[in-house]
Order: C-alpha cells, then structure tokens, then sequence
C-alpha cells in the first residue's frame, strides 16, 4: 500500500531522528566507523531478506550503463554521508536539518531548470524566495 505524502512523513519524522542519533555517535566513533558498521548492518538485513524470500543475491542487469550508476551513486552516498558526519559534529542538528531541505530544494529547482530544461514560473520563483527567507531566519535564531 504506497500514498505518497504518508511514506513522507514517515520520512520526515525518521529523518531529524536518525540525525540526531548520528551526531549522538560521532561523539563516540570516528564517520568512517559509523558509516561502516551502518552499511554492514544495511548489508546484513538486505542478505537476510534475500535468503528469506529465496531471490538472487545479484541481480542481472538489463543495460550496461546499470553498473556505472551504481558505482556513481556509491561514490556520491559515500561523500554525502562523511560530509553530514562532518557537519553533524560541528553544527545543531536542528539547523542542519532545516536548512538541508532548503539548500536542496533550491538546488532541486536550480538542476531542473538548468539541465532539464523545465519552466521556470512566477510561483517557482515565489516559492524559492520564500525558502531563501524562511533559511534565513532558521540560520540567525538558531
């Protein structure tokens, strides 16, 4: 049973606790130890599923270029999970959070624009102004 805005508020509930449970962490264990033991323990569970539901451990891949994205997205999880281990030892996970969501949503619309050629509107550009507002007074009050 997927509903979209329910597996996103799951998510944005799951999202500023693992946060803080990260930075919680970092203060014991160095972001390589943390990223490790969490792509170990990923690794486990996954395993432990496909030995349950009796599927393939790898899968077959339908285009060639399949394999290049996921060493692509690897490299790209791998970067952004030590760059939030780094800010989340040295920022509020609260600002951090917040101000995340924004930077991402701006750059979201900045690629698409950008590279996917979609429209720029007056709402988009209303919206994002207001995001670069509501950053701004997160950023000065926290």
């Amino acid at each position: 049973m997927y509903n979209l805005y329910i597996f996103l508020i799951i998510l944005a509930t799951i999202s500023p606790i693992a946060a803080y449970n990260r930075s919680k962490i970092l203060k014991d264990i160095s972001i390589p130890n943390e990223v490790m033991f969490t792509s170990v323990f990923i690794l486990i569970l996954y395993g432990i599923y496909q030995i349950v539901n009796k599927k393939n451990m790898i899968p077959k891949f339908k285009k060639n270029d399949t394999l290049k994205y996921l060493i692509i997205n690897g490299i790209l999880v791998s970067v952004a999970l030590y760059m939030g281990g780094m800010i989340l030892i040295k920022e509020n996970v609260f600002k951090y959070k917040a101000l995340q969501k924004s930077i991402y949503l701006i750059i979201l619309v900045m690629i698409a624009v950008c590279v996917y050629k979609q429209n720029l509107t007056l709402k988009t550009i209303f919206g994002l102004l207001l995001v670069v507002i509501g950053s701004y007074f997160i950023d000065i009050t926290v």
